[in-house]
């Protein structure tokens, strides 16, 4: 558990701008495809789940700062690494006319942040790699934060919670589908929003994630 001195250490340092060491991420640029299949069988809907980094302290610290802190540049750390994933991975694996698209975040989340973290890293990687980026889904319900649940909270917590936005039904009819998020640790947001692309005519559906927090690799 993260201590009440580094908390107030961590928001000097993001709101005073205190020198900061030079980051130095972990890299993973793994596929846990088979972790999750494992562990849901025909229940799990990614067809790949690629990873950039390990989720360390200084990562977390990093996009605390992002999604809470208002530090939107930020991405500019995170964006290379998930595009390399992208290319290490992704590439060899998706149709050349893939969607590019991100988890969604309730409109009041939007409203309190002014930005979804996720759209701007999954637009970074649509822009670096010439794909198009469409914002696919909607989330339709108000949840508690997934970090502070259990494994099967979390996967009660998004049941239901996402809608697709029927007006790009006939854009993703049989494309594959590149789902953006920054942190996958259960996997049940992901596995939610892919069920729901397929359901709507996705071919395949690959989740590219910054982090796992999930140490089981």
């Amino acid at each position: 558990m993260i201590s009440f001195f580094f908390r107030i250490q961590q928001f000097f340092s993001h709101v005073f701008l205190l020198p900061e060491e030079p980051i130095i991420f972990q890299e993973l640029f793994v596929d846990k495809n088979p972790h999750y299949k494992e562990s849901l069988g025909k229940y799990w809907y990614l067809d790949g789940t690629f990873v950039a980094l390990e989720y360390t302290d200084e990562l977390k610290k990093e996009l605390e700062a992002y999604k809470y802190y208002s530090k939107r540049e930020k991405n500019e750390l995170f964006i290379p690494k998930l595009t390399e994933c992208f290319e290490l991975l992704c590439l060899e694996n998706i149709s050349r006319n893939a969607i590019i698209t991100t988890v969604p975040l309730h409109l009041f989340s939007h409203l309190k942040r002014w930005y979804n973290h996720s759209e701007l890293l999954a637009k970074g990687v649509a822009r670096q790699e010439g794909n198009v980026f469409l914002t696919l889904l909607r989330k339709s319900r108000i949840t508690p934060h997934q970090a502070k649940l259990d494994r099967s909270h979390r996967l009660r917590n998004v049941r239901n919670s996402f809608t697709f936005r029927k007006k790009f039904l006939a854009e993703i009819t049989g494309k594959d589908i590149v789902l953006v998020d920054d942190v996958i640790s259960t996997g049940s947001t992901a596995n939610e929003c892919a069920e729901l692309l397929k359901k709507y005519g996705a071919k395949r559906v690959f989740g590219l994630f910054l982090a796992t927090s999930d140490t089981t690799l």
